[in-house]
């Protein structure tokens, strides 16, 4: 744990400010939900994910997407990528980048093909933009938005069909069923 030789003090509610340095840093916006566990005799707040408990379930939506699509599939919270299918592993919890995070924040889906005259983005913070189509769809439950689901892909003859929309919607839909 680092130490921030920042001390704050509780009021008479219990309440204690996180400093802007600290929430920036961590990326926690106000409305954020925060895990509180304590640990020995620590007090532990932790940015909460409600995607993470279900992390096998979204390595199978994942995997049975990237079966079906052919096409690299992409799992995130509302911060972090949980889960990837059909590309390298090691972006699991990369931060999502600030076009996903807009389009999370927005609820909107989208489809790209580049070579329809879009402009494609990446989908977590430091990676270079190589993808030719993508689509990715908000994981969205009683009015909240949980994370997203996505495919890209790199090649410019393999532009999102009709029926992978759907199987990208679906693999979303089963995703929020689980928030009901």
């Amino acid at each position: 744990m680092r130490d921030t030789g920042m001390v704050r003090r509780i009021d008479e509610l219990g309440r204690v400010v996180i400093p802007k340095e600290i929430r920036r840093t961590l990326r926690i916006k106000e409305g954020d939900p925060l895990e509180i566990y304590t640990d020995k005799d620590e007090l532990v707040f932790k940015k909460f994910s409600p995607l993470e408990p279900y992390g096998v379930m979204a390595e199978n939506v994942a995997n049975s997407i990237y079966q079906i699509t052919e096409k690299p599939c992409i799992i995130t919270d509302t911060d972090n990528v949980i889960c990837v299918s059909g590309n390298s592993k090691d972006i699991v919890g990369k931060s999502i980048s600030n076009d996903v995070e807009s389009l999370i924040k927005e609820r909107e889906s989208i489809i790209i093909n580049r070579e329809d005259g879009g402009k494609t983005f990446p989908i977590f913070k430091g990676e270079e933009v190589k993808t030719e189509n993508m689509m990715v769809v908000p994981i969205i439950s009683n009015g909240d938005c949980f994370g997203s689901v996505a495919i890209v892909s790199n090649e410019k003859s393999s532009k999102i069909k009709p029926e992978e929309i759907k199987v990208v919607q679906l693999g979303a839909m089963l995703l929020s069923n689980q928030f009901d």
